[in-house]
């Protein structure tokens, strides 16, 4: 018998998670480490996304529960399941918010597990030639959106139970 290793195919060899969807769940990448986690920004809008000083915030406590289409909804704790994360669809379809929790494809995400214990989020609609990411802009490299999927480090989410 001849063994030839496939590493490109890691990610598909190792269990899918299986989330409580009563808990709530913390997303931090591996570029940005445990310090940064997605969060709301509280500006009144309360509909914006980016990656905040980790702290005991509702807008850093997320739902995850699986829908029945296999994919899984991304709910807070602050804006409950009201609101779902979601991509503007505005032609670019890289920039992300918390919308009006619908039946929407862009509100579908596919947790899919990689090594080292983390997750790489792609949604129904843009497929997974598009990964949740964190732009790398040197300055504050907080912002978020939906980027080319590579092998960056930024894409990699770690998802930790509060």
């Amino acid at each position: 018998m001849l063994f030839i290793p496939i590493l490109s195919s890691i990610a598909f060899c190792l269990p899918a998670a299986t989330f409580n969807p009563n808990a709530f769940y913390r997303l931090t990448t591996q570029w940005q480490g445990e310090g940064k986690s997605l969060d709301v920004v509280n500006d009144g809008t309360n509909n914006k996304l980016h990656l905040a000083d980790t702290g005991n915030y509702s807008g850093q406590h997320w739902k995850i529960v699986r829908e029945s289409n296999g994919y899984y909804r991304l709910t807070t704790q602050w804006q409950k399941e009201k609101k779902s994360l979601d991509i503007i669809n505005d032609g670019k379809n890289n920039k992300l918010q918390l919308a009006d929790t619908g039946n929407y494809s862009g509100q579908h995400w596919k947790l899919t597990p990689t090594q080292n214990g983390y997750y790489r989020l792609t949604t129904e609609w843009l497929g997974e030639k598009k990964s949740l990411d964190v732009v790398n802009d040197g300055v504050k490299n907080d912002q978020i959106q939906m980027a080319d999927t590579g092998n960056y480090s930024g894409q990699y989410w770690r998802i930790t139970k509060v």
